[in-house]
């Protein structure tokens, strides 16, 4: 018999209380932590035991159950990897007066005979439960059977085998209280209908998806850039926690540009094109071009001053998984990756906005540090008045020459002032053109919106990432900074010209939201994309070769861009030829067929119907043989999260766009 080992350490803080008419409420928040290797425990379920309401632990190890009375109440946990932990006095909080307790729990995992090492505690709700009750209720039960019962099954037992309800009073003989499953499932079970809506209060938008296009009818096929990759990282987390990501949370190119494909910089100029072709290895007659730019780098020796103005929402759904905690963590790298005369301002919004530091230089990082530190959630959410307030301190300390940035950490949830970002980003696009970017970051998970963080970065001529982890913020705010903040160029677009007596039809992969009108190509007023220093950008299109045999020139690509100064307007182009490609697909650089399987992927992940015929085990062979040429992080994350898709059924139906022929006619 496999035995479980527990090591428990219980912290109660006190937090702030909230009142819903004459009843106060609480809440109960923790986080669960491997004992051994100090790593969050992510994916445990914990049920609270007098309501049956679960919560599953994040990327960082944290659940909570908010607006809950106040009252005794007791904790159930459950993780392959630890078994079921229950009925142990470290798990039964006291939530008093409306305060909330603060749980953290150090567990060790399956080691051997089942046995419970309790590590005793001193605190102010020991006197509701003595000594006898609490050695009868400690102990702790491994699960014979991982799938015997169903996560969403409650079952009821008589109120004089529970311990007192929520609300502090003690049950009535023979009355019945909702509890916990002593064996709850694991995995969670298959989500009913609907499960694209879930978790709740995430916000994405749907832009369609993209259609082949014949060659004859419009031979151009025009995009502003996107160096963004949120929606990749966004979806990494809904499958790390064991929930498929909805369709709408799916772009194709932030999947593309995800990755590095080792792409030479430039020496002499700012940006170089490079374009590759290869056999598609999931339909027999199509072929797939990519299509990249790849900027100049530069040193952070040699990068420009910086200016930036930190905008960080501090309303009280920033509390929920810790968000801030990891929000404040990443304000800190940014400060000590920036050079002593470089300066930062800190504005913070919730209700209404606060300044609550004003533009220093990075020398007075004692300063800086203890504002940061200042930083505590609460209240509403008033996006609008914290960017008024940014970008006014960022006018303030705005220097010609400079990288003058405001960046935005939020979790997007606007529900105070403007709260649609069509009103917010319209105050913003004049600070734009005068050279004040604006780059957001994304935080947490279940009460999140995607699309004004995307739309705004988009407005602000800026860019927008999701950060999951301390490893997602150090490889944002430490290894990318410069990047991040020092713009190469300003309203980029791409234009691909077809020749159609080679090609007959095509189809861009990603960038509806992107899409250019072919005759704005030239027009120095249309938006496009900005990218920073050593930033590169990467397009994938599926092509069809002319039936007549196709020889010589694919197409032209265009590149065309504003300098970072927003006046002097450069183009370059380069041709794509079949002599430079037309090769079988296993015969591909390694990094062409990662970007083929990345593409591919995000559009099985998206239900298109591009994609309907390929199997999540053809996309795992092809990453598995990937990862064997291309070994390391990268590549290790692609063929986990197709692992993870794959135990999921498909839940999103196909979007058709009228008759099979009218693919070839579709054009967003």
């Amino acid at each position: 018999m496999n035995a479980i080992k527990l090591s428990l350490v219980l912290v109660l803080m006190l937090a702030g209380a909230s009142q819903a008419g004459l009843h106060q409420t609480g809440e109960i928040s923790g986080q669960l932590i491997d004992l051994t290797t100090g790593r969050p425990v992510v994916g445990a379920v914990v049920c609270l035991v007098e309501t049956g309401r679960q919560a599953r632990t994040d990327s960082l190890g944290w659940f909570q159950f908010a607006d809950i009375a106040i009252g005794v109440y007791h904790l159930t946990i459950a993780h392959p990897s630890y078994g079921i932990v229950r009925d142990i006095a470290e798990l039964t909080v006291v939530v008093r007066d409306g305060r909330a307790a603060d749980v953290k729990l150090s567990l060790s995992a399956l080691v051997g005979a089942v046995e419970a090492e309790e590590v005793k505690r001193d605190t102010d709700d020991a006197n509701y439960r003595s000594e006898t009750q609490r050695q009868e209720r400690s102990e702790i039960v491994r699960s014979p059977s991982i799938n015997d019962v169903g996560m969403q099954s409650l079952v009821r037992v008589p109120a004089e085998q529970s311990s007192p309800n929520a609300g502090g009073e003690a049950g009535h003989r023979g009355k019945t209280v909702v509890t916990c499953p002593p064996y709850p499932g694991i995995p969670m079970p298959t989500p009913p209908a609907g499960y694209e809506s879930w978790p709740q209060d995430m916000f994405f938008r749907d832009y369609g998806t993209n259609g082949f296009v014949d060659t004859r009818r419009d031979r151009l096929s025009t995009f502003a850039t996107d160096v963004d990759d949120a929606s990749f990282e966004v979806a990494r987390r809904y499958l790390a926690e064991g929930n498929f990501p909805p369709a709408d949370a799916i772009r194709v190119e932030e999947f593309v540009n995800h990755f590095e494909y080792g792409y030479l910089p430039p020496q002499d100029s700012k940006f170089r094109i490079f374009t590759e072709v290869g056999a598609s290895p999931f339909e027999s007659d199509r072929y797939l071009m990519k299509i990249a730019v790849k900027g100049r780098e530069i040193e952070p020796a040699q990068r420009r001053p910086m200016n930036l103005t930190f905008v960080v929402d501090v309303s009280g759904s920033m509390r929920q998984g810790n968000r801030i905690q990891l929000v404040k963590e990443s304000l800190k790298m940014i400060a000590r990756s920036m050079r002593p005369e470089d300066r930062i301002g800190i504005v913070s919004y919730e209700s209404a906005a606060r300044l609550v530091l004003e533009p220093v230089n990075v020398r007075a990082m004692y300063e800086i540090e203890r504002a940061i530190d200042r930083l505590t959630p609460g209240g509403s959410t008033n996006a609008e008045a914290g960017l008024g307030l940014g970008y006014d301190m960022a006018n303030r300390q705005f220097v010609p020459g400079h990288s003058n940035v405001v960046m935005l950490f939020s979790d997007g949830v606007a529900n105070v002032g403007a709260t649609g970002p069509g009103t917010i980003w319209s105050r913003i696009e004049q600070f734009a053109n005068k050279g004040l970017s604006l780059v957001t970051f994304g935080y947490g998970m279940g009460n999140y919106n995607d699309v004004l963080l995307e739309q705004l970065a988009q407005k602000g001529n800026g860019h927008y990432a999701y950060i999951n982890t301390f490893d997602d913020a150090r490889e944002q705010f430490v290894n990318n900074l410069v990047g991040n903040v020092q713009l190469l160029a300003r309203d980029m677009k791409v234009q691909v010209e077809f020749n159609p007596k080679a090609v007959s039809s095509y189809r861009l992969l990603g960038y509806e939201n992107r899409d250019v009108a072919d005759e704005r190509f030239r027009d120095n007023a249309q938006d496009g994309g900005e990218v920073g220093a050593g930033h590169e950008i990467t397009a994938m299109y599926e092509i069809v070769l002319n039936s007549r045999g196709a020889k010589g020139k694919l197409a032209t690509v265009y590149c065309r861009w504003k300098n970072d100064d927003g006046y002097e307007v450069t183009e370059v182009a380069r041709d794509v030829s079949l002599d430079r490609g037309h090769k079988t697909f296993d015969s591909m650089r390694a990094e062409f067929r990662l970007a083929v399987v990345a593409s591919r992927f995000a559009e099985k992940l998206k239900g298109t119907p591009y994609a309907a015929t390929t199997t999540w085990e053809e996309l795992s062979r092809l990453a598995d043989k990937i990862g064997r040429e291309l070994p390391g992080k990268q590549t290790n994350e692609l063929r986990e999260m197709i692992v993870q898709a794959g135990h999921f059924p498909l839940y999103h139906t196909e979007r058709r766009y009228g008759d099979d022929e009218d693919f070839v006619n579709y054009k967003r």
